[in-house]
C-alpha cells in the first residue's frame, strides 16, 4: 500500500524529472508539507529517499537542493547506459514476441502524436512515454540481471530531462532511432538492434552535454 511518504516522493521526483524543480533549487519541508497537507515526518522521509536515490543533495547551510550534474558525470552515466542498454536491445531482439513489437509500434505512434512540438507539456509527455518504451524493451530482453544494472544506471533526472533540450531535428532523429529499433526487433536481428540502441543513447548524450556546455558559456 502506498504511504504518504512514498506518494510525496513520487510526486517530487516527477517534478524534478519534468524540470519543475531546476538543478540547485531548494526543496523545503515547510512548502512540501503545505502542498501535500501533510505533517513534516513523511516529508522528511520522502526527502531522505530523494537524496538516497541521487535526485537531491543535503547541504548543511542550504538544506535539501535538487542535484546538479557536471558534464563529465553525465558523460559517464550515458556511456554506462549505452553499454548496458545496447546489450539489452540485443537480447530483446532474440526474444521479443510479435505482440511486444506491435505494442512498441503503437507506443511510438503515441510518442509522435504531436510531432516535434517542443513545448514543455509535450516534451514532458514524450519523456514519460519514452521511459515506458525503454522499459518495454528491457522487459522483452528477459534478462533480469542486465535490467537491474540499467535501473541503477539511469534512475537519475538528467537522463529523463533530455527531451527538454532537443531541437526539432534532434527529436525527429530520436523518433527515427525508435522506428529503426522496432524494425530490428521485427527482423529478430540482435546485431542491428544493438547498434541502433547504442547510436540512440550516444546521440542523446551529445544533445544533453552540448546543451549544458552552451548554457555554461
Amino acid at each position: 500500500m502506498e504511504t504518504v511518504a512514498s506518494r510525496i516522493y513520487s510526486s517530487i521526483k516527477e517534478q524534478i524529472i519534468d524540470g519543475r524543480y531546476a538543478p540547485g533549487a531548494r526543496i523545503t519541508e515547510q512548502n512540501i508539507a503545505a502542498e501535500f497537507k501533510s505533517s513534516r515526518t513523511p516529508v522528511r522521509e520522502a526527502m531522505r529517499q530523494l537524496v538516497a536515490d541521487g535526485f537531491a543533495l543535503f547541504k548543511p547551510n542550504s538544506g535539501t537542493v535538487v542535484r546538479h550534474w557536471t558534464p563529465e558525470q553525465m558523460r559517464q552515466i550515458f556511456d554506462l547506459r549505452a553499454l548496458i542498454e545496447s546489450e539489452i536491445a540485443s537480447h530483446a531482439a532474440q526474444r521479443v514476441r510479435r505482440s511486444d513489437v506491435d505494442a512498441l509500434a503503437k507506443l511510438q505512434d503515441e510518442i509522435e502524436a504531436h510531432g516535434v512540438d517542443l513545448g514543455p507539456d509535450n516534451t514532458a509527455r514524450i519523456g514519460r512515454l519514452n521511459r515506458e518504451f525503454h522499459n518495454r524493451v528491457a522487459r522483452a530482453s528477459q534478462n533480469e540481471r542486465l535490467v537491474s544494472m540499467l535501473v541503477a544506471a539511469i534512475e537519475v533526472p538528467i537522463v529523463q530531462q533530455t527531451f527538454r533540450r532537443y531541437s526539432a531535428a534532434q527529436l525527429a532523429r530520436s523518433f527515427g532511432h525508435h522506428r529503426e529499433l522496432i524494425e530490428a526487433f521485427r527482423a529478430n536481428d540482435d546485431a542491428w538492434a544493438k547498434c541502433v540502441m547504442g547510436s540512440h543513447i550516444h546521440s542523446a548524450k551529445q544533445t544533453l552535454i552540448g546543451a549544458k556546455s552552451h548554457a555554461s558559456h
